[in-house]
């Protein structure tokens, strides 16, 4: 059992129940779960800082519709959302500055010349972590 996991979500909705669902399985009933989701800075100089508060915002509520129903268990839940250039770096650093036991993260499992193209930022992340990661890959959803 782990006592503090990060959970990076990217948007996606289907997949988001399983991915829960796994990270609730591992964490031990006093841990914490954390989830989270990266945004990228706003590119105006102008209005830099309002695009990145408008996304930070909508980030934040699509974090807390998944976060209401875990709650429920004794492991405590919360949401954080951060600005980043780099969506790797910035789960990456978010990891090491809350000493998080696990990284738990859903991978689209790109093949061929699709991941030679554009890497998977899961993959990328077990790769560099100094934590352990546990990739969820659609097979595995599709047992549950």
């Amino acid at each position: 059992m782990y006592q503090k996991i990060l959970i990076p979500l990217d948007g996606s909705i289907k997949e988001v129940e399983g991915i829960l669902a796994r990270a609730r399985s591992v964490l031990a009933p006093e841990g914490e779960g954390i989830l989270l989701r990266i945004v990228p800075p706003g590119r105006s100089q102008i209005y830099r800082r309002q695009v990145e508060k408008e996304r930070q915002l909508k980030a934040m509520g699509y974090l807390k519709y998944f976060a209401g129903g875990l709650n429920r268990s004794s492991a405590r839940w919360h949401c954080e959302v951060i600005v980043s250039a780099s969506v790797v770096e910035g789960i990456l650093d978010f990891a090491c500055q809350e000493q998080v036991d696990l990284i738990t993260m859903y991978t689209h499992s790109r093949k061929g010349l699709a991941k030679l193209i554009k890497p998977s930022v899961s993959e990328q992340v077990q790769a560099k972590a100094t934590t352990e990661v546990m990739l969820i890959r659609p097979r595995d959803l599709a047992l549950t």
